[in-house]
């Protein structure tokens, strides 16, 4: 029962601001399984370039990986280069703050 509950909850973190980002910017695929999908995809393209460059920095890796997930986007949610950046963005700035609703800080509430 545990593991349905934190498949549950990972998909609404993870999934979740993918999918409101990619709505809110008029992507032409915006299912969950889409997203899902759109998730996955970026995560293996991440890890090949990673596996490619090794050593590369922390904050270089941050501004590898925007980038690169947007080339996943845009081939699973069916939209451009520079929106699927906007995208990776907007879901970046709506997980953060949907990570700070789960934590539950004092001012978040």
């Amino acid at each position: 029962m545990e593991l349905i509950i934190f498949v549950i909850i990972m998909v609404a973190v993870l999934v979740l601001p993918l999918k409101l980002a990619a709505a809110m910017l008029g992507a032409k695929n915006t299912g969950v399984f889409y997203c899902l999908f759109a998730l996955l995809l970026a995560l293996i393209i991440q890890r090949i370039v990673g596996g490619m460059l090794p050593g590369v920095t922390d904050s270089a890796g941050i501004l590898m990986t925007i980038p690169l997930a947007a080339i996943a986007y845009m081939l699973v949610l069916g939209t451009g280069f520079l929106k699927a950046i906007l995208i990776a963005l907007l879901q970046g700035i709506i997980t953060y703050f949907a990570m700070l609703l789960f934590v539950g800080l004092p001012w978040a509430v």
